[in-house]
């Protein structure tokens, strides 16, 4: 296998495959059982982030896609060398390889905790058995296994959410109409909370934040950039954009739909206390028939098989061609392959290690707890490649002194306020794009002067 065919599948993946694999990275455990779990537990007032996706990709498809494309670059973050410093790539592409370990952390350690508590599985044992072949077939089959894997898990994960939204709503007292009776009257279909407030998910939080996010991802995170870089080419991977958004935004209905079903079955059946998240694994294991549930324990092996060998994949890839190629590049192919795979292995397990630990501390909802993650980790790479692609006079050391601005004031504001951690992104988007044209304003006065 060459290297190009272990980072970037040789660009012969189709769109509508990438365009799944996108899908399936972005829709990991977290998402299975969190969202259901938060529509349960509140209403839908989280849905409406995702209709911030179809409002990026145009700026994406016309502005980052060609420029990604055109590079030829197997990581992301070479080109942050290209246009600013050597030093900025290495921030970056360290900044995101710590992320990648703490996601795989989480969405190993979400699906061990439900099942842990519902069925009395060992929390240790169920992290283990999808850490282990996912870190293998990662390090083996590089992008191209990881991506059709991709495929695979991702029609599986749909189905077992078809199936478990069906049982719901036949299962609930009245049928379908009792359904949307009980959801009305509970107020469980609610889409926005029209408080002005910054500290909740009230709508302009979610506006605001939903589009920070969006943009963060689709221009930033090596996971994402590197399936739409697999393609063909530009118009491939405008393709394959547009059609995970709305595979996206359809299928997410499904999620927060089974949220709402959980409380309309539990309405009239009986519900021992525990946590949110472990109220749809509860139901999985212990309404379900047999055949059903173990095709949703499946679902949700999948679920997160998929997004954890994706973040393999990428962090070893960011390691290789930031690190290893960058500071040896005589570095023969064949090293290089095999660093690749002795960098997925790490990863993997550093990730496991991390959600062993996770195992041990008190987290009361995973969903927001990954949300903010996101917010304090990833905001700055945002503003890095947006100061790249738009603001092209930016010297380097103005951008980085910006990325730096901008983690620090995120990181200030989660110490410091009560602030909704929705808007961290935006807010070190916005840190991070002012301060470097403040900067870039003022030394463009002192050369003038």
């Amino acid at each position: 296998m060459r290297t190009d065919e272990f980072f970037r599948a040789s660009g012969r993946i189709p769109s509508w495959a990438a365009a799944v694999s996108i899908y399936a990275t972005i829709i990991s455990s977290v998402t299975y059982l969190t969202i259901p779990a938060k529509a349960f537990a509140t209403d839908w007032t989280y849905y409406p982030m995702l209709l911030t996706i179809p409002m990026v990709v145009p700026l994406v498809t016309r502005r980052y896609l060609p420029y990604f494309q055109r590079s030829g670059c197997s990581s992301a973050y070479e080109l942050l060398e290209r246009r600013f410093s050597p030093l900025t790539r290495w921030m970056a592409s360290g900044l995101f390889c710590i992320y990648m370990v703490v996601r795989i952390a989480l969405v190993l350690y979400l699906p061990a905790l439900a099942l842990s508590t519902v069925a009395g599985w060992s929390i240790v044992m169920c992290i283990v058995l999808v850490a282990l072949p996912t870190m293998i077939y990662s390090a083996i089959g590089g992008l191209k296994a990881v991506i059709w894997g991709d495929v695979v898990q991702g029609a599986v994960l749909v189905l077992g959410a078809v199936f478990s939204l069906a049982y719901l709503v036949i299962h609930t007292e009245g049928g379908a109409e009792g359904f949307v009776t009980m959801a009305l009257e509970a107020d469980k279909l609610r889409l926005m909370d029209w408080d002005m407030s910054a500290c909740k998910a009230t709508w302009w939080v979610i506006l605001v934040g939903g589009l920070a996010s969006s943009l963060i991802s689709y221009t930033s995170d090596q996971t994402i950039i590197q399936r739409y870089m697999a393609t063909r080419d530009i118009a491939a991977g405008s393709r394959s954009l547009w059609m995970n958004a709305w595979l996206y935004i359809g299928s997410s209905v499904l999620f927060y739909a089974i949220g709402t079903g959980l409380y309309t079955f539990y309405t009239t059946h009986a519900l021992p206390e525990m946590s949110i998240d472990a109220v749809y694994p509860y139901f999985i294991v212990h309404q379900l028939p047999t055949a059903i549930s173990i095709l949703l324990v499946v679902a949700l092996a999948a679920a997160t098989m998929s997004t954890v060998s994706s973040c393999i994949n990428s962090l070893a890839t960011a390691f290789c061609v930031d690190f290893v190629q960058r500071l040896h590049p005589s570095v023969s192919e064949r090293r290089l392959l095999l660093s690749a795979r002795l960098a997925s292995i790490a990863g993997g397990t550093m990730g496991l290690a991390v959600a062993l630990m996770m195992s041990t501390w008190q987290i009361t909802s995973l969903l927001d707890y990954f949300n903010t993650t996101l917010g304090l980790l990833t905001s700055g790479l945002g503003s890095l490649f947006f100061m790249a692609v738009f603001m092209p006079k930016l010297k380097a050391g103005v951008a980085l002194t910006g990325f730096i601005a901008g983690e620090a004031a995120v990181f200030a504001v989660w110490l410091l306020t009560p602030l909704n951690f929705f808007l961290y992104g935006a807010i070190g988007l916005i840190v991070s794009l002012t301060t470097a044209a403040a900067l870039n304003l003022l030394a463009g006065r002192r050369s003038k002067l």
